[in-house]
């Protein structure tokens, strides 16, 4: 980057020095002089700085209508910016800018633009600016380079890491279809070993009552292995075949509540939202994790204790996430099922006797992390849990 800093005796000897030795100094130091009359708008604009932006020194009449002709317009209001801070400070605000030129082949030059204000009027008007124009191009060019390849590392780095969270997916799914779903398998299996091993009557010691009873485990084992296959099915479409769009967090809470309006009623449950952000989502998966947050704060809770749901959202404005909070006052999440509380089939109040199958906090691991973000659950100090996730905000 070069810049003008003139010293005193130099300034002072300015209006006795030509242009052809100002062009000789700045040819040698890569850099295009230009010489502004305020008040007439004539510019002189050295051989080098015409060049710059590929101009034989003919081509260009010397005037300051020519520089903002080049200047790409988007720049105009920045450069304008620039050196009307620096005239109404009388100078004390230095003039230096990037801005891009258009270069005769279409082009775009980035240059490094010096200047200062080197003669002012009785009543502190500006009279003559003078500056240095640096071609650094190249420098842009490289940096730009740079951040795109690091943008390129990004996004290989983004892949990798969700490729290996589908792979620790699929070994989840794995172990639970080896696991989980063998255990109804082993139920019917060996109620249907014991109705062979006495299908003949004449020599059975089996009564009908127990046949029947064999008979309604295995309808009962066979209903809940269907449902597990189902529910399986349903975590494994969740984002498939979705799209991202900008989505209103508050309009998505809001349609849940509807939904829900029976159930909260029926509880005397009391659901409280903050205002929430918009955001670039998936609007039906994430319609699916505040369903399942609220049921799970309804239903977890002590009957004789209003359940009572708050929902809160921070933004951070050095992160490109949103912090999101629902808070309940239900049972909480007993410290010894904390850590795999949201692996598929894990069920935290197994023991209270509450129905479910344990799939629903899987499934707002999945949604969360469909938006490349995290979930965790934390106690609630006044009693309940917090659960919190991150979300993606672009």
């Amino acid at each position: 980057m070069i810049r003008v800093d003139l010293k005193p005796d130099l300034e002072k000897s300015l209006p006795k020095l030509g242009h052809s030795e100002f062009e000789f100094l700045f040819h040698h130091s890569l850099a295009g002089y230009w010489d502004w009359d305020v008040v007439s708008g004539e510019t002189y604009m050295s051989p080098s700085f015409k060049a710059m932006f590929g101009y034989n020194p003919e081509e260009l009449e010397n005037h300051i209508n020519t520089v903002f002709s080049l200047l790409l317009q988007e720049d105009h209001a920045c450069a304008n910016e620039a050196i009307g801070a620096h005239m109404e400070s009388q100078g004390q605000i230095p003039y230096q800018e990037v801005l891009r030129f258009r270069h005769k082949d279409g082009s775009t030059v980035y240059v490094n633009c010096n200047g200062r204000v080197v003669s002012w009027s009785e009543d502190g008007k500006p009279l003559r600016m003078i500056g240095t124009h640096a071609d650094i191009t190249e420098s842009k060019t490289n940096e730009q380079r740079a951040q795109m390849q690091a943008r390129r590392s990004q996004t290989l780095f983004e892949e990798l890491r969700k490729q290996k969270s589908k792979n620790v997916a699929l070994e989840q799914f794995t172990a639970i279809a080896s696991h989980d779903l063998k255990e109804p398998l082993r139920t019917m299996g060996s109620y249907a070993s014991l109705l062979l091993s006495n299908a003949d009557e004449a020599n059975s010691t089996m009564s009908q009552e127990r046949r029947l009873q064999s008979l309604e485990f295995i309808a009962s084992a066979s209903k809940r292995m269907t449902a597990m296959i189902d529910t399986l099915l349903d975590y494994s479409k969740i984002g498939k075949g979705s799209q991202k769009s900008e989505v209103d967090l508050n309009k998505i809470v809001q349609h849940v509540t509807h939904d829900l309006a029976n159930q909260i009623q029926q509880a005397n449950a009391q659901v409280t939202c903050k205002e929430l952000p918009t955001i670039q989502g998936y609007g039906v998966e994430l319609g699916q994790l505040f369903q399942n947050l609220i049921t799970n704060a309804i239903k977890y809770t002590d009957p004789s204790v209003p359940p009572f749901i708050e929902i809160s959202c921070t933004t951070d404005e050095n992160s490109v996430y949103q912090t999101f909070d629902v808070k309940d006052n239900g049972l909480g999440i007993p410290e010894d099922k904390i850590e795999n509380v949201f692996e598929l089939y894990s069920r935290a109040h197994i023991d209270h006797g509450f129905e479910g199958q344990g799939i629903g906090l899987a499934r707002c691991k999945k949604i969360v992390e469909l938006h490349d973000g995290k979930i965790e659950v934390l106690p609630n100090p006044t009693g309940g849990s917090i659960f919190r996730f991150t979300i993606l905000s672009t």
